[in-house]
């Protein structure tokens, strides 16, 4: 069975494990995070955002643009700061939880 993108990180299959189950205000402000933090970072992403919104929109994330974008964002960035992501995504959810 081929593993989903962000099964390959523990820490990363949990944040969005979290962020799924999460209510998607919640998931809007934990994507706006992500993408504040990526936007002055230099990576590929293989398809441009709108075109990959428009094109699969199957899976749990692309139910909102915003978060679908971030999670494109989140799965091309470099390895190291897609896990400070996750754990920053982790915390962030856990204090929410907790309010």
């Amino acid at each position: 069975m081929k593993k989903r993108w962000y099964d390959l990180d523990v820490t990363v299959s949990k944040a969005v494990s979290m962020l799924e189950k999460a209510d998607e205000t919640i998931q809007v402000r934990c994507a706006e995070y992500v993408i504040a933090q990526l936007k002055d970072i230099d990576f590929d992403i293989p398809m441009s955002l709108e075109d990959q919104y428009n094109y699969i929109l199957r899976r749990w994330y692309d139910k909102n643009i915003k978060v679908s974008h971030a999670m494109e964002y989140l799965k091309n960035c470099p390895v190291e700061i897609r896990k400070q992501l996750a754990l920053d995504i982790i915390e962030y959810l856990r204090q929410v939880q907790n309010d």
